[in-house]
């Protein structure tokens, strides 16, 4: 599983990223370039699903190189030979992860239901028990839950039956594994890997499975709120999709301050708020980019990433030497928006 993974992202990435963009992406580290890069390579799906070190992803990439299904072309650069393609023919990965979609409310939402199921379970048998999550703002959250719902054996049965209902349209196998990491008056949730060595898989397979059957509940619950709304109950409020930095200078930009004067106000690099700048134009769809690069510049870019068949900055650059690495990610950032 861990090598489809990694091989996919290889054929994904063309050439264009190195290894590091790989380990960046499946680690969900959320720098301006990886968030880019995810949009860019439409892997934004993978983004922080699958924890992986640095040298467990190069031992990857060596197997996979000994297989025949990738090659080297720059120093921890990889493409994918014709063999690679047909093996990742048999990759079909879980249908309902989206780990950009969710990244931010994933963990809160899926440490708020266990709790819950735990609290109720023991409420309801009149056991004492120790919390399974010591957040105490997790904890705090489901004692609030509890008081506004009381009567909690008709509150039990309802949420048993919303997610009855969800989980049965996943595969067995998912629902299962989700299941088994609940924690209830009997029995406390098992971990990933103790799942894994009951059912002789990879731990990363199990770890994908659990993540299939979450993101599933939080689309539903997103989409028909009305049908499951114990479960909706639980559920953060939308965050943005720029990370907290970016905001902030988002936030100056819509007040009338020029790049430079954001510089000096917050202290940071030219380059960092120009990353938040890419970052802006990327999630953004109303941000106007005029400000920072010229139409004519921009159609010049687009054009030229379209004939060379890469958004890799570099080749761009080498033949456009009038604009510059900002200029290049800022058009690259609208691309699929904006008419040449």
């Amino acid at each position: 599983m861990l090598q489809h993974i990694v091989l996919f992202c290889i054929d994904r990435f063309r050439g264009e990223r190195s290894l590091a963009a790989i380990d960046h992406l499946l680690n969900g580290k959320k720098t301006a370039q990886t968030l880019q890069d995810s949009k860019w390579y439409n892997v934004s799906r993978l983004f922080g699903t699958v924890p992986i070190d640095r040298s467990r992803l190069l031992h990857v990439a060596h197997e996979l190189e000994t297989n025949g299904f990738i090659y080297q072309t720059d120093e921890h650069i990889y493409d994918v030979t014709s063999s690679g393609k047909k093996e990742l023919r048999h990759f079909v990965f879980p249908p309902y992860i989206d780990g950009w979609k969710y990244m931010n409310e994933a963990s809160l939402f899926w440490k708020r239901l266990s709790l819950l199921i735990q609290a109720m379970a023991n409420v309801i048998h009149r056991t004492s028990f120790e919390p399974i999550h010591r957040d105490e703002r997790i904890q705090s959250f489901v004692k609030r839950w509890l008081f506004q719902h009381k009567h909690i054996q008709a509150i039990a049965r309802s949420l048993y039956e919303e997610m009855y209902e969800l989980l049965s349209q996943v595969e067995e196998k998912d629902a299962n594994i989700f299941v088994w990491r609940l924690t209830s008056h009997e029995r406390i949730g098992w971990t990933n890997g103790q799942i894994a060595y009951a059912l002789k898989e990879e731990e990363i397979a199990i770890l994908l499975s659990f993540q299939n059957a979450l993101h599933f509940i939080l689309e539903m619950t997103e989409q028909e709120k009305e049908k499951f709304p114990l479960l909706y109950s639980l559920r953060e409020q939308k965050r943005a999709q720029l990370t907290s930095s970016a905001q902030k200078t988002y936030k100056l930009l819509k007040e009338g301050y020029s790049l430079e004067q954001i510089v000096e106000l917050r202290g940071l690099k030219k380059g960092t708020i120009e990353d938040h700048i890419v970052e802006i134009a990327t999630y953004i769809p109303s941000f106007v980019t005029a400000p920072f690069l010229e139409e004519e510049k921009r159609k010049r870019i687009i054009q030229q990433a379209q004939k060379l068949q890469t958004k890799k900055l570099r080749a761009i650059k080498e033949v456009l030497q009038d604009v510059s690495y900002f200029e290049i990610r800022l058009a690259l950032a609208r691309w699929d928006r904006e008419d040449v």
